[in-house]
């Protein structure tokens, strides 16, 4: 047998047999790879899509909280600079999951969720781009009180969706905690704020501000 591979016709039998060797070998290792990715990219179980809207849930409900932290927050300003002014809590910030496949929570709800990111996203843009040395802060105060109070309107809505979609349910909050009133008197507060600047005419008193209804200075 060993005679026989030192010959020509060997040689070219034993080359016939480590090629269809390797074929079967990467054949096989191909099938293994694909069977591989295929599991990878298994379409989503309704455990993933679950978990998924619980992450998106927790992450809305957060910043539902920090808005109502915001509306509620007077600033308080510098008696000597009255531009400057100071809040006790910081701006908020939408957490939602990072480069998230938002078709998990179906389209029409996945794309309302990423509509209401770019319109948080739109809004601090918009408030950034006040000019804070005109007169009553160029509208700061009472923007910034409706923005956030309808973002986290929104954002609620979006819970409730999800809640309803997923069959989740937030934990409970506590009972003298009334988010979307709070939210409801605030934008109230603002409309008739609005009402009663647009009766009024231009103040001639230099350096009059239009916010003080809203945020009273305390000597």
């Amino acid at each position: 047998m060993t005679d026989f591979f030192g010959t020509t016709q060997g040689i070219m039998s034993l080359g016939a047999l480590i090629g269809a060797g390797g074929f079967a070998l990467g054949t096989a290792s191909q099938a293994f790879t694909g069977w591989v990715q295929g599991r990878s990219k298994a379409k989503p179980g309704h455990s993933d899509r679950r978990n998924f809207a619980m992450v998106t849930l927790l992450a809305l409900d957060d910043y539902v909280g920090a808005c109502y932290g915001a509306v509620h927050d007077t600033p308080e300003f510098d008696q000597d600079h009255e531009v400057e002014f100071a809040f006790h809590s910081p701006e908020p910030v939408l957490a939602l999951p990072k480069d998230a496949d938002w078709r998990l929570l179906g389209d029409d709800l996945g794309e309302a969720v990423m509509w209401f990111s770019n319109r948080v996203a739109n809004f601090e843009n918009a408030l950034d781009s006040l000019d804070l040395s005109k007169h009553a802060y160029d509208g700061f105060f009472e923007r910034r009180l409706e923005g956030y109070s309808r973002l986290a309107a929104t954002a609620m809505d979006l819970i409730a969706r999800i809640e309803i979609e997923f069959d989740l349910k937030l934990p409970d909050k506590p009972d003298y905690y009334h988010q979307d009133q709070g939210f409801l008197a605030i934008l109230r507060d603002v409309e008739k704020f609005k009402s009663r600047e647009a009766g009024k005419q231009t103040s001639t008193q230099t350096g009059a501000s239009n916010v003080t209804p809203l945020f009273p200075k305390t000597s």
